[in-house]
């Protein structure tokens, strides 16, 4: 909305959070003063919670009574209660404005919303490249919109699979954590080391390098275990849900370590996990290091 109204030369933007003895003065003054740079206005009006109060209330219906011309006038509003959508200020608004709900997506809900989205666009989404798809826009809906948009400009047709999700995020952080891996893969921790000091710079947050770790960590587990069970490589890998490409800087890795070295690095995955929850004490950073330092370290710990 900000971009479409910039675009149509409503450039003089003034924003204003509603909370506590919030003086709704000063928002009269700033609809009557004159735009410095010629430009129309645009005033943004946040209230949280939605309960603008009694003094509020009145003073918004004042407000869409007088709107001044060029100008707009945006609302943004926390979650709309049953009473309050009955609110003289909330009726007010939906006879002079446009009224947009939000409803907030939760994380249980996140998966059905990324697949019905990619229907929309005529699109399936394979069940390994759907959570991994929900690990890396960690329930972002701007982001997952972008990823979906670029998966678009690749022309992806049929069905979303691993591979595709992989070069969607090829441009960005993200795709650092998959080089990260591969790094693990190859048991090159020079490398693991420079690309992990690389993220962290960036800002990149302990729990989402976990996230991406424990999924390599938990497929290398499955296939261990059915590799026991009498499978093949190559069946366990594919069982496994672990993609092709991948499959052979996989293959080697699996055949030097054993059972009981990938469980090591499933129990520190999980202390990793509580130190960030706050159940352990101790340094998430430092906790992560150590387990890429077991992840990719050529000689057995």
């Amino acid at each position: 909305m900000r971009k479409a109204a910039a675009l149509n030369d409503y450039t003089d933007k003034a924003t204003f959070t509603v909370s506590g003895q919030f003086k709704w003065g000063a928002v009269d003054d700033s609809l009557k003063s004159q735009s410095l740079f010629g430009g129309k206005k645009y005033i943004e009006i946040l209230i949280p919670s939605s309960r603008p109060g009694k003094q509020g209330s009145e003073a918004i219906v004042k407000l869409i009574e007088n709107i001044p011309e060029d100008t707009l006038l945006v609302f943004v509003a926390g979650k709309l209660e049953k009473d309050i959508k009955q609110a003289k200020w909330v009726k007010g608004l939906q006879k002079k404005a446009i009224s947009i709900e939000c409803p907030k997506v939760y994380p249980s809900q996140f998966p059905g919303w990324l697949t019905n989205r990619l229907t929309r666009h005529g699109l399936g989404i394979d069940r390994d490249a759907l959570e991994m798809f929900v690990l890396l826009t960690e329930g972002n809906l701007i982001v997952a919109k972008q990823s979906i948009e670029r998966l678009l400009m690749m022309e992806v047709s049929g069905r979303v699979t691993m591979e595709n999700i992989s070069q969607c995020v090829a441009d960005g952080a993200h795709f650092d954590l998959f080089q990260l891996t591969e790094a693990a893969f190859l048991k090159n921790p020079k490398r693991v080391y420079r690309i992990y000091e690389r993220l962290k710079s960036e800002g990149m947050r302990p729990e989402q390098i976990l996230a991406v770790l424990y999924w390599e960590i938990k497929n290398l587990m499955d296939a261990s275990l059915d590799i026991d069970d009498g499978l093949s490589i190559k069946q366990a890998m594919q069982k496994a849900r672990i993609w092709p490409s991948k499959q052979k800087i996989i293959e080697p890795y699996l055949i030097s370590q054993s059972k009981t070295q990938i469980g090591q690095l499933v129990d520190q995955a999980c202390k990793v996990d509580n130190v960030i929850k706050g159940v352990v004490i101790g340094n998430p950073w430092e906790e992560i290091g150590y387990l890429l330092f077991m992840f990719s370290a050529p000689e057995t710990i």
